[in-house]
């Protein structure tokens, strides 16, 4: 039996329909699709699949490969409904978006339009499955970028292979899939930038893209159909095809070990590689069938606009009605999406894919320029969506008129002389330095020494690894080098800005040892150990201390991410530890006292004794589960900024 030709095989449509609806409902919180995230590696062996087969036929038909026409094809395919939602995106950002937000989605839009989205990413060590913080609506395109990448140099790879004799091209591509195999078990998931860089790496990734390439070559090889015992065999393996896939859906764990460090992801593109070639053979029988199912197909053939959408949609719904119930959320969610998935293939991208740009400006006769002008436009758009208030390294005379926080304080009045602020801490530390209101406050000069991610203690938490891993060794350093960064600064004073991290568990050796909760005395001592370190570093500056009680947040069990989310359901104590971090907090003020350092009682302060407050005195305080907003930070400065200035002032280093 020979392959079919004809445009669009609908059991490969109905296999990408499926995998995009199960990865929509895994965004949406769908409880036991922990493993929905391996679906992306079906579609990079599917997508590599599909294109190297394409270019195989042309050159057995052409006697060559047409480049140029390959990435004419390839951006009719991709580009304009990418500029729409960068578009959408954008103005959105513009209109609704706030300053935290939007200094990100600059460089988001950016990297999403030069396709580097994953490296970004990889870069700020993102998590993909930790979302204590809001992420970026448009961090689901690195995927495209990765394939992109891929599709840049296709064309390069099959014209070296083209020059080998045709039996070495297989075992080459064999070997490079294993090589990159390899190369992502000695990235491992050690720390959070290993983390980053097994999951969103073109590298790491690669050898679902060479799976895929086999599978072409195997199926050009087959000129007269597969072999006759594949043939008989094939219905069979198909279902055990299926089943293979959905095992790796509900069984695989995010970030699991088996799959990057010990084959996981090689095995999978095995798997659908086979299947796909049962499938475009026409012998996979009754599962063909089923997978062909049109409600299927139809979803596949407009997967595209769905990837490109549900995942924004899944952000803002989750903004604007916080705690959305599944069974809203779902529907909402899934039907949004296919409709305008629906609308973007019947207006947008079915008539470029057959008529190019001049099937959408028939009147224009320079079709090109538009080609021109849309990625210009989105760049201009970006460049204005950034153009927001500076950081703090910054700004000059920033001020935000808020209430103050607490009505027993006096009206602010500036010292003739400035006092040197250094924040210690994580993320939340950045925040408040990024946010903080110079001209509110123009004699004190705030600087961070904070490193985002960064946990107090050198111990790696005992929550799922997918969550993050070890300290980084820029979270390491920032805490053997405090003193010299405080001397940098010339800092009067350091603000030691503790974490939600510290009520968590955490693991006495590595990430597999024994684990101390917080009632383990050892744990408590090695926080003050910590804390000392730091405290040493400071007074051998001549640098007063200062530290900050941890405030109460919203309870995690109520936040959208799937992974963080499981875990504080399976551990509700460690829920209820960083939502309300009364036992962190009681041993911060005790190390405090016996050590004569001064406390600011930030949870005090925001009234965490009566219960969460997200909004006081109709600001609203935070901008995700963990960090302040605009406003939420400067009215936390004018609580702050007062306490800081005069224990600066009345506490002498020692």
């Amino acid at each position: 039996m020979t392959a079919r030709t004809t445009s669009r095989i609908s059991s490969l449509d109905g296999l990408r329909g499926i995998a995009m609806v199960i990865f929509l409902l895994f965004h949406v919180g769908v409880p036991g699709l922990g493993g929905a995230w391996t679906g992306l590696s079906l579609f990079f062996v599917m997508s590599a699949y599909l294109i190297t087969l394409l270019l195989l036929r042309e050159r057995d038909r052409f006697g060559r490969m047409d480049v140029v026409a390959f990435y004419r094809r390839r951006a009719r395919r991709l580009l304009p409904a990418l500029f729409v939602l960068l578009a959408v995106v954008g103005t959105w950002g513009l209109l609704f978006a706030d300053d935290l937000a939007r200094r990100g989605l600059r460089g988001d839009m950016l990297a999403s339009l030069g396709f580097v989205m994953n490296w970004r990413l990889v870069g700020e060590a993102d998590q993909y499955f930790s979302t204590f913080g809001q992420p970026s609506v448009l961090r689901h395109l690195w995927t495209l970028s990765v394939e992109e990448q891929f599709y840049l140099c296709l064309p390069l790879l099959l014209v070296v292979l083209f020059l080998l004799p045709p039996r070495l091209a297989i075992p080459l591509l064999a070997a490079g899939a294993v090589a990159s195999a390899w190369w992502t078990a000695q990235i491992g998931l050690g720390d959070a930038s290993a983390v980053a860089h097994s999951y969103y790496g073109t590298d790491t990734r690669a050898q679902s893209l060479l799976g895929g390439m086999i599978a072409a070559f195997v199926h050009h090889a087959w000129r007269s159909g597969p072999p006759s015992a594949l043939r008989r065999a094939g219905p069979a393996l198909a279902w055990v095809g299926v089943v293979a896939c959905g095992a790796f859906v509900v069984l695989v764990e995010p970030m699991d070990p088996f799959m990057f460090g010990q084959g996981g992801l090689l095995l999978q593109a095995f798997v659908v590689g086979l299947l796909l070639l049962l499938l475009a053979h026409g012998i996979a029988g009754s599962a063909g069938r089923f997978l062909g199912w049109a409600p299927f197909a139809y979803l596949g053939v407009r997967s595209y606009g769905i990837y490109l959408y549900h995942w924004p949609i899944t952000l803002w719904l989750d903004q604007a009605f916080p705690g959305t119930p599944l069974w809203v959320a779902v529907p909402v969610v899934l039907g949004l999406s296919v409709l305008i998935a629906a609308a973007s293939y019947r207006w947008l991208e079915e008539p470029v894919i057959r008529g190019g740009l001049r099937a959408l400006v028939p009147a224009r006769r320079r079709p090109r320029l538009v080609a021109v002008a849309a990625p210009v436009l989105v760049v201009a758009l970006a460049v204005q969506v950034g153009n927001v208030g500076a950081s703090a390294s910054e700004m000059d005379g920033r001020a935000v008129d808020v209430p103050a926080l607490s009505d027993d304080d006096p009206a602010y009045k500036p010292k003739d002389r400035p006092t040197r602020v250094a924040l210690y801490g994580d993320s939340v530390a950045q925040n408040l330095v990024t946010y903080f209101p110079t001209a509110n406050h123009p004699d004190l000069l705030v600087g961070s020494v904070a490193v985002p991610g960064c946990d107090l203690v050198d111990l790696t938490p005992a929550w799922n690894r997918e969550l993050g891993g070890a300290p980084t060794a820029e979270c390491r350093d920032s805490r053997t080098n405090l003193g010299e960064r405080l001397r940098d600064l010339d800092a009067d004073t350091v603000v030691l800005v503790t974490g939600s991290l510290l009520s968590i568990p955490h693991h006495v050796e590595g990430d597999d040892g024994p684990v101390w909760w917080l009632q383990d005395a050892p744990y408590r001592a090695a926080v003050e150990s910590a804390l000392d370190g730091l405290l040493a570093q400071a007074d051998e500056s001549g640098v007063s201390t200062q530290i900050a009680t941890i405030p109460c947040r919203i309870d995690g069990r109520e936040g959208h991410a799937e992974a963080l989310r499981a875990y504080l359901e399976a551990h509700p104590e460690v829920a209820e530890a960083t939502s309300d971090p009364t036992v962190v907090n009681t041993w911060i003020r005790e190390w405090a006292q016996s050590r004569d350092v001064a406390v600011l009682d930030l949870y005090d302060a925001l009234g965490c004794s009566e219960g969460f407050r997200p909004v006081i005195k109709g600001v609203t305080l935070y901008a995700d589960q963990l960090h302040f907003s605009d406003a939420g930070a400067a009215m936390v400065w004018t609580w702050l900024a007062p306490r800081v200035r005069a224990q600066a002032a009345g506490s002498p280093a020692r």
